[in-house]
C-alpha cells in the first residue's frame, strides 16, 4: 500500500505518521523491517529495492520517504538549472514502479504541501491514498485546540479555547506544548482565559500591541491603564519602552514593505516573527492604520523616553509623561 501524507500542518502529518507506525506493530518486531530515505544520499534503484523486499519477522516492511514528492513537485516544468537536486537515479516513470511492489509493503510519502494536479502526485501512482493536512484557521483550529484539551484530560472553558487559538494562530506544535502546560497548572480543575493570559508566553506580547494600539490611537487614559498594568505584573520600564519601540519598528518596517510588493512571507522572515502568527497580524494592521511620519515621530520619542528614563525619572512619572508626549505626536 502507498500513503502520501502532505499539507501546512507538519505536527498533524508525524503525529498521523507515528499512528501508522504504530499500527504496523511494536518498534522491536516493526524496526528490523523499517527503512526511512530523506535528503539526496540514496538512489531511486535503493529506494525501490527496500520497498520490494520481503518483511524480517515482522508481517509488513514499512518504508517511509520525506520530501521526494516535493522535490519532483518543485522541478516538473522548471528551466534545467533551476531544478532542486534529486537523490540519484532516473526518478521519470517512478509510478510504474511502484506498481511491482507486493502487498506486504506500506510506503509513505511525507510531504509539505503538493500540488494537487501536479508531479509529484502523480510520480506516487493513481492507486495511492492521499492524506491532506492543510493549515488549520478559524473556528476549525479552535475545534482542534478544544479537541486537544480533551485528549490530554482536561477540560477548557470557550473563552480559554478562543484566547489561545488566537494567541498562537496555527502554530499546532507550539500548541499543543502549551496545552500540555496549561493542564499541569490547572490541575483538577477547567482551564479558564485569565490561565491563559497568566501561562501562555505570547499573551504578554498580546497585552504590549493593546498598549501600542492605545498609545498611537492617542488614547491617555486606556494608554495609562494598560501601562501601569504591564508595571504591576512585573514588567520594568526599560522592558516596556523597548517593547514599544521593537512594535512600532516593526510596524515601520512591515509598512515600508508592503509599499514595495514583498509578500506576508518575506515581511514575517524580516522582522522576526511567523507569517499568520497573532504578532504578524498585528503588526500589518497596525501598519495599514497609521501614516509613516506619525510613526517616525513616535519612534523618536520613545527613544527620548528611554534616555529620560536612565537618568533617574521616576517610573510612573516617566510613564505619564511618555504618554502625554506622544499624545501630542505627529
Amino acid at each position: 500500500m502507498i500513503k502520501v501524507l502532505h499539507g501546512d500542518d507538519e505536527f498533524s502529518i508525524e503525529e498521523r505518521l507515528a499512528a501508522l507506525r504504530g499500527e504496523a506493530g511494536p518498534p522491536e518486531v516493526v524496526g528490523p523491517s523499517t527503512s526511512v530515505f530523506e535528503g539526496d544520499s540514496y538512489s531511486r534503484d535503493e529506494m525501490i529495492g527496500a520497498a520490494s523486499a520481503v518483511p524480517f519477522l515482522a508481517d509488513r516492511r514499512l518504508v517511509i520517504v520525506r520530501g521526494l514528492l516535493g522535490r519532483i513537485d518543485a522541478n516538473s516544468g522548471r528551466s534545467r538549472g533551476k531544478t532542486l537536486k534529486l537523490p540519484a537515479g532516473d526518478w521519470d516513470g517512478l509510478a510504474e514502479g511502484l506498481e511491482a511492489l507486493p502487498p506486504t509493503t506500506e510506503l509513505i510519502f511525507v510531504e509539505g504541501p503538493l500540488r494537487r494536479n501536479g508531479a509529484g502526485l502523480k510520480a506516487a501512482g493513481s492507486s495511492a491514498r492521499v492524506e491532506v493536512f492543510p493549515a488549520r484557521r478559524g473556528r476549525d483550529l479552535e475545534e482542534w485546540v478544544g479537541r486537544r484539551f480533551a485528549e490530554v484530560g482536561q477540560g477548557a472553558s470557550p473563552a480559554a479555547v478562543m484566547r489561545l487559538s488566537d494567541l498562537i494562530g496555527g502554530q499546532m506544535r507550539l500548541l499543543d506544548q502549551e496545552i500540555r502546560k496549561l493542564v499541569l497548572y490547572a490541575g483538577d480543575r477547567q482551564v479558564q482565559a485569565a490561565d491563559v493570559e497568566l501561562m501562555v508566553s505570547p499573551a504578554r506580547e498580546a497585552n504590549i500591541f493593546a498598549a501600542v494600539d492605545a498609545v498611537l490611537e492617542r488614547r491617555p487614559a486606556i494608554s495609562l491603564k494598560l501601562l501601569y498594568q504591564l508595571l504591576e505584573d512585573g514588567s520594568s520600564v526599560q522592558y516596556i519602552l523597548g517593547m514599544l519601540a521593537r512594535q512600532v519598528r516593526m510596524v515601520i518596517v512591515a509598512q515600508d514593505m508592503t509599499g514595495t510588493g514583498s509578500n506576508q512571507d518575506e515581511i514575517a522572515q524580516r522582522i522576526g516573527t511567523k507569517a499568520g502568527s497573532y504578532p504578524m497580524r498585528k503588526t500589518l494592521e497596525q501598519a495599514r492604520k497609521f501614516p509613516p511620519s506619525y510613526l517616525a515621530d513616535v519612534h523618536r520619542r520613545l527613544l527620548e523616553a528611554d534616555v529620560a528614563f536612565k537618568t533617574g525619572a521616576d517610573e510612573r512619572i516617566g510613564v505619564e509623561l511618555l504618554v502625554a508626549r506622544i499624545s501630542t505626536a505627529g
